[in-house]
């Protein structure tokens, strides 16, 4: 059953789910009204946090919503699928990228909300979007090397099947470099 990203169960942050279970968190609502919506998505590669620090900018900048989604997937399992503790190790996963997204999150002056659940990711960073009528998704850069050109090959890239299939502008924003 699909539901809207409204319709989902808030929760909060020290609560504890299953990793399947769709969670919504709240940050604190600010004092001026959102005049639009943004929707960055969010793992744990350096591309990403660059695109969660120029989603935050842009939503000061815009006076906008941000909706930041993880979307729990490959990266976040263990290498080995035997382990006794495999579902143990993915919820460890998605609780330290839901703490680090909610950390930086909370210096934002703005409306914010994060979402984590499984699934395929262009297709529901789309379906948020489109439930929230963003002005557009922001995401970071391929990673690049050896999996990046497979995915980018069989068709699984988030970034291509976000600037195919979507609307909405796609703002894609490399990792963040020093010197």
């Amino acid at each position: 059953m699909t539901r809207n990203a409204d319709e989902e169960p808030q929760r909060s942050p020290g609560e504890s789910s299953d990793w399947r279970t769709p969670l919504r968190i709240d940050g604190p609502k600010a004092a001026v009204e959102p005049k639009s919506h943004l929707v960055v998505g969010f793992t744990r590669h350096q591309s990403s946090l660059a695109a969660l620090h120029r989603g935050m900018d842009l939503a000061v900048r815009l006076d906008a919503f941000l909706h930041v989604a993880h979307i729990v997937d490959t990266d976040d399992l263990p290498v080995d699928p035997d382990r006794d503790d495999w579902d143990e190790a993915i919820a460890d996963a998605v609780r330290r990228e839901r703490r680090h997204a909610c950390d930086l999150l909370a210096s934002l002056p703005g409306n914010w909300a994060y979402y984590s659940r499984p699934g395929n990711p262009a297709e529901l960073l789309m379906l948020l979007a489109d439930a929230n009528d963003a002005e557009m998704i922001i995401i970071g850069t391929s990673r690049g090397g050896m999996l990046s050109r497979m995915e980018r090959f069989l068709g699984e890239s988030v970034s291509e099947k976000l600037v195919h299939r979507t609307r909405r502008p796609v703002l894609l924003v490399p990792a963040e470099t020093s010197g």
